[in-house]
């Protein structure tokens, strides 16, 4: 599989993946403190193989479930604050890779199941292929604003979902 992803992506995301597999198995309050290594926010390698696998496929709408950091950042700002300026920033960025905002809303009530995490904001974006959420990540443009994220948020979840045929 990791053959498939260093002809696909290339040496920087192979590095990038060998990273967040060492640091998946960490306490996410540990990874926080290592940029870019969180797999709370990151992932972990085996999640970004098969994702990037199957990168011709599509649509593809991912949920993100988030979860705001809760402490004052070292730029004085609060996880929302920050996540509000990613949002701001990133929001054209997505959309020159073919990234639309669906939905989005504040989960209020769990009607069913046993919820561990108590999420902040939910947001449903749909992209072309996988590709294009590929493409995003690794743009100079994206990555440049990327900490706004990772200095907004405690965790997230992002789960792709194809449509049912």
């Amino acid at each position: 599989m990791f053959d498939q992803i260093w002809k696909i992506r290339g040496p920087k995301v192979w590095c990038v993946l060998i990273c967040i597999s060492f640091v998946s198995a960490c306490d996410s309050r540990v990874a926080n403190h290592l940029p870019g290594s969180n797999p709370w926010l990151d992932g972990n390698a085996a999640q970004m193989a098969d994702f990037a696998v199957n990168a011709d496929e599509g649509p593809v709408v991912m949920l993100n479930l988030l979860k705001f950091e809760t402490s004052i950042g070292e730029n004085g700002k609060t996880g929302p604050e920050n996540y509000a300026e990613y949002g701001r920033l990133a929001g054209p960025i997505v959309e020159k890779h073919g990234g639309k905002l669906v939905w989005s809303g504040v989960p209020n009530q769990q009607l069913i199941g046993d919820m561990d995490y108590d999420w902040d904001l939910v947001l449903l974006v749909s992209w072309p292929q996988r590709q294009n959420l590929l493409d995003l990540i690794q743009d100079p443009e994206y990555e440049a604003i990327a900490h706004h994220r990772g200095a907004g948020l405690e965790r997230s979840m992002l789960i792709a979902m194809d449509e049912m045929k």
